[in-house]
């Protein structure tokens, strides 16, 4: 491979080729500048639609209605209820009849009655340590 190399350098030798002239790119500005035709460029006040103007409030709020949607069909398939847990506790201590048909029932997920049971532990050694 060197010896081909070096025929072809021999050959050839190192010269490109291509030679640009003396001080051509010294004044290649203003030569350009005056080959241009002059142009007078006048401002031109454009006034956005009202499309424009309302886009984004409109691509945000379609954002938001999206997270909600979303947000919405998770809750759902993962079982939550929106009781929370002060509702669970409401119902319990109303009727202890119906505690059984209200968890029966299906309105109450194991999570919330897992956060009723630990609110209720908590509130039980407060009251322990605080006598």
């Amino acid at each position: 491979m060197k010896r081909e190399d070096s025929t072809i350098l021999n050959k050839y030798g190192k010269d490109p080729g291509f030679k640009v002239p003396e001080n051509y790119f010294d004044d290649f500005n203003k030569k350009m500048a005056a080959m241009l035709p002059d142009v007078e460029i006048t401002p031109v006040d454009v006034k956005p639609t009202m499309w424009q103007r309302v886009r984004p409030l409109v691509y945000l709020a379609a954002m938001f209605a999206g997270v909600w949607c979303m947000m919405s069909v998770f809750t759902h398939l993962n079982g939550s209820s929106n009781l929370g847990v002060g509702a669970v506790a409401e119902k319990l201590q109303d009727d202890k009849n119906n505690v059984e048909e209200f968890l029966m029932s299906g309105s109450v997920s194991d999570y919330d009655i897992l956060n009723y049971e630990d609110s209720v532990a908590m509130s039980n050694e407060e009251d322990l340590t605080n006598d």
